[in-house]
C-alpha cells in the first residue's frame, strides 16, 4: 500500500487533534459546568448512555444540571488515545477516570470509577462534533475520606451490581436512580465485541 501524501498525512493529523481536543473539552463542560458548551460539543438527537441515564443530549444535560444542583460533583478525566476514521465519520476511545466525594450516611466517601469513553463523531458546518456517548466500564472502588470511619454500604446491594461498576452502581442508586445491569463492561467481552464491531461498521457505512 502506497504511502499517504504530506497533505493526506496533514489533514489526517489535523481532524484527529480537532477529535481529541472536543473529547477533552466535552468532558470539562461536564466538570466546570458548561451546560452550553455540553450541549453544543454534540449533534442534536445524539443518544449518551451512562450508570445513572440514557436519552438524548438534549434532556442529558438538564439532567446533569439537576443532578448537579443536588451536590453530584463527579469529576472525569479523559485521555483521548484511539480513533478510527473514514470521511466525514468517526469514532474515539478514552481512557478516563471517574471520581467522585459524596457522603453517605453522614460518611464522607471517595468512588472512583476506571472506564473507556466511547463517541461517534460527524463532520460538521462548524467542524467535528460528537454523535453519542458511550462509557466501557472496567473497575471501580470506593473508601472512606476518614480511614477510621467504617463504610456505609449494603453489601446486598453492591453485590447484586455489575462487577465493573458495583460501587458506582450502588452511590447511584442510594441516591434513587435507576441503575442499568446491562452498560457496557469488560466483564461482558461478547457483548463488548458486538459493540466494537457494529461502531466500525457505521465508520464504513454509517449505518
Amino acid at each position: 500500500m502506497p504511502r499517504a501524501t504530506a497533505e493526506q498525512r496533514t489533514e489526517s493529523l489535523l481532524d484527529r487533534a480537532e477529535i481529541f481536543y472536543l473529547v477533552r473539552f466535552e468532558s470539562l463542560c461536564r466538570d466546570i459546568p458548561d451546560w452550553e458548551g455540553l450541549e453544543r460539543s454534540y449533534v442534536p438527537g445524539s443518544p449518551v448512555r451512562t450508570t445513572w441515564f440514557d436519552g438524548p443530549i438534549e434532556e442529558f444535560v438538564p439532567a446533569l444540571k439537576a443532578k448537579t444542583a443536588a451536590g453530584g460533583y463527579a469529576r472525569h478525566r479523559v485521555f483521548p488515545a484511539k480513533h478510527h476514521q473514514k470521511g466525514e465519520r468517526a469514532i474515539c476511545e478514552s481512557p478516563a477516570n471517574i471520581s467522585e466525594r459524596l457522603t453517605l450516611d453522614g460518611v464522607e466517601l471517595d468512588v472512583t470509577s476506571h472506564v473507556r469513553f466511547q463517541s461517534r463523531l460527524v463532520l460538521t458546518d462548524v467542524g467535528w462534533r460528537l454523535n453519542s456517548f458511550e462509557a466501557i466500564y472496567e473497575s471501580d472502588s470506593i473508601r472512606p475520606v476518614n480511614p477510621t470511619d467504617s463504610l456505609p454500604i449494603d453489601w446486598g446491594i453492591v453485590n447484586a451490581m455489575r462487577p465493573s461498576y458495583r460501587f458506582f452502581g450502588f452511590c447511584e442508586a442510594s441516591r434513587h436512580y435507576d441503575v442499568s445491569q446491562d452498560l457496557l463492561g469488560d466483564d461482558r467481552p461478547d457483548e463488548l465485541e458486538a459493540f466494537y464491531l457494529a461502531e466500525r461498521h457505521w465508520v464504513a457505512t454509517g449505518e
